[in-house]
């Protein structure tokens, strides 16, 4: 069995105001959106993880997922994704 590995995707701005917007990194696995990367300096992974009752607990029942930023920051978003590989 081989391991999953998590793929990404950049889509850039379009239209004529599209220096105003920054790019878009999306993490997936098995084609599935996961998380994204953040564009700004200091890029940060942002995950979503189904919640689980017992293990975590917020005031939102109605909400089977929830939005996990891992506290390290990377330089460049390649170092980003070789780090969640």
């Amino acid at each position: 069995m081989s391991a999953k590995k998590f793929t990404f995707k950049t889509e850039k701005a379009t239209g004529r105001y599209r220096s105003f917007y920054p790019d878009t990194h999306t993490i997936k696995l098995d084609k599935k959106q996961v998380g994204s990367i953040s564009d700004e300096k200091g890029h940060k992974i942002m995950l979503q993880v189904i919640k689980d009752g017992v293990i975590i607990k917020d005031d939102n029942p109605n909400c089977d997922w929830k939005n996990i930023i891992l506290k390290r920051e990377f330089d460049s978003v390649q170092a980003a994704k070789e780090f969640l590989n």
